[in-house]
């Protein structure tokens, strides 16, 4: 790997979610667990399935899950079933279903053996008329016992037909996706990039990166004619880590080009002003 994308992959940090994809984030976790929202800021950058949202941004956790603009970025942080079982009262229901057994393989029958002459006598080879002799059963083709039916998955859910009422086990369970909303929003005033996305683990990096990132990918998505093409020079950037379906995201929304290439030169004047303040206040020797 070169020191072109060690440098890159140094900087960038995947982050799995806490839940398998971005299901829908359930309005009744929303209006049981309130909503935690911080002040709007201007900084950093952020793509939700390869597609730019500019700023400024709104970091918020929304019930059991995080938004962006109000703008669901994530799935559920914690189960809206993990503060049900925390709730006196909870009705838990257990269901099975029939799964469907696997197609059995078919073997093909072992080729017979050849005839052994020890076993044949004379008369048997210069007969006029052979009779055939009945074949011996294979061990290989006795009879095996049926595979047994798969069991039936089993799931459960959890309702409550009362009131949801708070308490210390749901508090600490916010306390958990208000750390992931905290964490996200820190990323992004520091001028920072997320790329969140459904079926990959969210892509973050710090200021450095972004700038990067913003340098590079307007380019490539403006000139790329086809996907392979677009991949091929996310590699030669040294972008690698912008996965597969990240890549096609991407190249799907490339029309973005323009607004991140305006986002980049703003970054890029804030990121020269910042540098010019902290040498005007360095102390004289």
């Amino acid at each position: 790997m070169t020191g072109l994308r060690c440098a890159a992959m140094a900087a960038v940090v995947l982050v799995a979610f806490a839940a398998a994809g971005m299901p829908e984030i359930p309005r009744a976790s929303a209006k049981a667990l309130g909503v935690t929202r911080g002040k709007p800021f201007s900084s950093g950058v952020v793509f939700v399935e390869g597609k730019y949202m500019p700023p400024p941004y709104v970091v918020e956790r929304w019930g059991n899950g995080i938004r962006i603009n109000s703008k669901p970025v994530t799935g559920p942080i914690v189960p809206w079933s993990d503060f049900l079982k925390t709730q006196e009262g909870v009705k838990v229901t257990k269901s099975e279903t029939e799964q469907t057994a696997a197609p059995a393989q078919v073997q093909s029958a072992p080729a017979a053996p050849a005839a052994d002459l020890d076993d044949t006598s004379l008369d048997d080879l210069f007969d006029d008329d052979p009779k055939p002799k009945a074949k011996k059963p294979s061990a290989s083709a006795a009879s095996r016992p049926a595979a047994a039916p798969p069991k039936p998955r089993v799931s459960v859910t959890y309702s409550l037909d009362g009131e949801f009422k708070p308490n210390a086990a749901t508090k600490a369970l916010v306390s958990r996706i208000n750390a992931v909303r905290t964490e996200i929003d820190r990323i992004l005033r520091n001028g920072g990039f997320i790329c969140f996305g459904e079926s990959y683990s969210r892509v973050t990096g710090d200021s450095r990166s972004a700038l990067t990132l913003l340098e590079r990918l307007p380019a490539i998505q403006r000139s790329a004619t086809d996907l392979n093409a677009f991949r091929s020079a996310v590699r030669s950037a040294g972008l690698v880590y912008l996965n597969e379906v990240l890549c096609e995201e991407l190249f799907r929304n490339r029309i973005d080009y323009r607004k991140l290439q305006e986002q980049h030169e703003k970054m890029r004047r804030e990121a020269e002003l910042n540098n010019m303040i902290k040498e005007i206040s360095k102390p004289l020797l």
